[in-house]
């Protein structure tokens, strides 16, 4: 999902810096809408995706640390809560969100 985030921020950075692709060839009426919007929504889906696959890490990362059942069931409710909003942003990367998806359910089903 990181990788992805990556991606779609590089892409938006294209697209920003190469307006003139979006002008249509056959028309006199320039798709003027389409250099602002296109790029700003690619960066809030590639910043969304950054935030989401960061704390998914931080969470997964701090995972592994914990014994307390009442913690690990609740660190599994927010894994489970970012794999289901990165199920939006994954961009068709559902790798992560797989993963995610299982860890977030092991952990919510783990006994001692």
């Amino acid at each position: 999902m990181l990788i992805s985030a990556i991606f779609v921020l590089a892409f938006a950075a294209v697209v920003a810096s190469m307006p003139h692709l979006f002008i249509h060839r056959f028309s006199y009426y320039p798709m003027t809408f389409m250099p602002i919007f296109v790029p700003a929504f690619l960066i809030v889906i590639g910043v969304v995706g950054l935030i989401i696959s960061v704390l998914a890490l931080y969470f997964s990362l701090r995972l592994r640390g914990l014994s307390d059942v009442g913690a690990v069931h609740s660190t599994g409710v927010i894994l489970l809560i970012l794999a289901i909003i990165g199920l939006f942003v994954a961009n068709g990367f559902f790798i992560g969100f797989i993963l995610l998806l299982i860890g977030s359910i092991l952990a919510l089903t783990w006994k001692p």
